[in-house]
């Protein structure tokens, strides 16, 4: 299903993204050169996409 969002729907979508990325950012947090939440490498996958998608 694909879903059009519109009109003052979009700033909402844009500020849900950015409040999620930003707790993605808060959680996933370098724990002695890895991630605290998924302990691989940091920064982990979802830093950094959550990172890039702030960007935008």
């Amino acid at each position: 299903m694909v879903v059009t969002v519109t009109g003052p729907d979009v700033g909402r979508e844009v500020e849900a993204l950015h409040q999620l990325a930003t707790v993605v950012l808060n959680e996933h947090t370098n724990d002695r050169d890895l991630c605290a939440v998924c302990g691989c490498a940091f920064p982990c996958e979802r830093a950094v996409h959550a990172e890039h998608n702030l960007a935008l």
